[in-house]
């Protein structure tokens, strides 16, 4: 690859709330992306901005047409006294011309190291691929939120170690196939805001076979809201 750095101008993109998520379309290509809460993006407790994953960050590099190439600007690999491993990666944007050649739009930069507890605690010569690994991440990230100008509303996956404090209570509640108690209140919010009473949107919960609203599965809260968003709409209609 010929490492050619263009002169970019950030150009924003353009998102929009889309049910428990955001529809960002981006103003060089025309290309919109779903992000989607608790996959491509989540709120971690104690933090004032939802913060952008892996899948969000590939989303919005893909929303650019931008591919992404990683380099490993400098490496740590100690075996004695202690093992331990530390990785800085630089992630490069770029786009493919027409004639092949590629070209470099925006770098982001990420580190990591076995030291961290997110890398696990045991044998650091274990850790040693996550670690590369969550070093690529955050390179991804950075450079994805620079790219498309979207910082102001996402930070970075979970960079500061304090977020890490009840961890196990997080990660917990990820495992968990039901939705989290902030979206089941979010969905009584959005449903008495468009004029449906507590009752109603039970009702409209009963129609959908679910008696229990702490028991509506995840991979079926986006098309719920959609619906109860809809009926909403109509009971104002109606009115």
């Amino acid at each position: 690859m010929e490492n050619n750095l263009v002169m970019y101008e950030g150009q924003l993109a353009i998102a929009k709330t889309s049910g428990t998520g955001y529809k960002v379309t981006s103003p060089l290509t025309g290309t919109e992306v779903k992000l989607i809460r608790d996959v491509d993006f989540g709120v971690i407790p104690r933090t004032k901005q939802p913060s952008l994953f892996k899948s969000g960050a590939e989303k919005v590099a893909m929303a650019y047409g931008l591919m992404q190439r990683y380099t490993v600007e400098h490496a740590i690999e100690q075996i004695t006294p202690e093992p331990f491993f530390y990785y800085r990666v630089r992630c490069d944007l770029v786009k493919i011309a027409n004639n092949g050649q590629e070209y470099v739009f925006c770098s982001g930069y990420g580190a990591s190291n076995t030291s961290e507890k997110r890398n696990g605690s045991g044998n650091p010569f274990d850790g040693s691929n996550s670690t590369l690994k969550m070093a690529q991440k955050r390179s991804l990230v950075q450079a994805a939120l620079a790219v498309s100008g979207l910082s102001s509303m996402f930070t970075q996956d979970m960079e500061n170690e304090n977020f890490m404090k009840g961890f196990d209570e997080i990660t917990a509640e990820a495992k968990s196939p039901f939705i989290t108690k902030p979206q089941g209140r979010r969905l009584f919010t959005i449903g008495t805001k468009g004029g449906l009473t507590v009752p109603q949107i039970k009702e409209f919960l009963k129609d959908r076979g679910i008696d229990d609203p702490t028991k509506i599965l995840k991979e079926q809260y986006d098309a719920i809201i959609e619906d109860l968003q809809k009926e909403a709409e109509l009971a104002g209609e109606k009115k």
